[in-house]
């Protein structure tokens, strides 16, 4: 039986078009686009929406820091991502000295073949640069799929509607201690779980549904975690769906107001 109460997060994998080059410094427009597209415009590591009232708020952030390779990081297409202002300027900035790659291992990703504003996947040595990256900083960098070995499980979230917080995915088979250091320092360092950036989207969704009778379809919300919920829920009959939103509405007013 699925799970109602928690929400698998999603690995945000951008489907290129062939026929288009993007980049950062040049070709941003047409990144842009995309990354929205394949996120429907939210922030690939808050949830939050970075697109409101038809404006930008949120800007292209570069997974791996550029600093590392200006030549080969700048324009990386797969290192490229879609982030709200506060992850991107606020919590990623923080312990990004201490995320430096060595130098041999930079050397051995620019010794690889870059394609930049035509490159349409990522290369082996783009792959191996990430998981040394993911290791060294605790961080899951956006967007496709992160790892921290070869063959390793897909490092996820979930978010636990009861308890109104993130937590390593219970989906993605047995990870190991150094595994989970990493999913959490990754949920303290956006600050997922903190007071000052807690979702109260979903307890406005849920009252919603309880006050309407609706799954309230042709409304918008300004995070993620609430179109996922409303996908769950409309496999349901709306009887059904209501009955959960009050066990999830009751649970959110308990933990968002203490």
């Amino acid at each position: 039986m699925e799970d109602f109460f928690t929400v698998d997060i999603p690995v945000f994998v951008p489907i290129y078009d062939r026929t288009k080059k993007y980049g950062w410094s040049r070709y941003y427009d047409e990144l842009w686009n995309l990354l929205k597209d394949t996120t429907d415009g939210y922030c690939m590591y808050c949830y939050d929406s970075v697109w409101i009232n038809g404006q930008r708020r949120g800007q292209i952030e570069h997974g791996i820091e550029k600093t590392n390779s200006r030549e080969f990081l700048t324009d990386c297409v797969p290192n490229l991502g879609l982030a709200c202002s506060n992850c991107n300027e606020k919590y990623k900035r923080k312990g990004e000295e201490k995320r430096k790659l060595s130098v041999k291992s930079i050397k051995q990703f620019e010794d690889g073949i870059c394609r930049r504003f035509d490159c349409k996947e990522p290369c082996n040595q783009f792959r191996k640069l990430r998981m040394e990256y993911t290791r060294l900083g605790k961080i899951i960098p956006q967007p496709f799929e992160s790892r921290s070995r070869e063959n390793g499980p897909v490092l996820r979230m979930q978010y636990d509607l009861l308890k109104c917080e993130y937590i390593p995915s219970k989906n993605s088979g047995a990870y190991n201690k150094e595994e989970l250091d990493i999913i959490y320092h990754h949920i303290e360092l956006f600050g997922l779980n903190r007071p000052e950036r807690k979702n109260y989207e979903v307890g406005k969704y849920c009252k919603n549904v309880i006050d309407f009778q609706s799954f309230m379809q042709d409304v918008e919300y300004n995070n993620l975690v609430v179109e996922l919920l409303r996908k769950k829920l409309m496999k349901l009959d709306i009887k059904e769906a209501v009955k959960i939103c009050k066990i999830v509405y009751c649970n959110a007013w308990m933990q968002l107001n203490t």
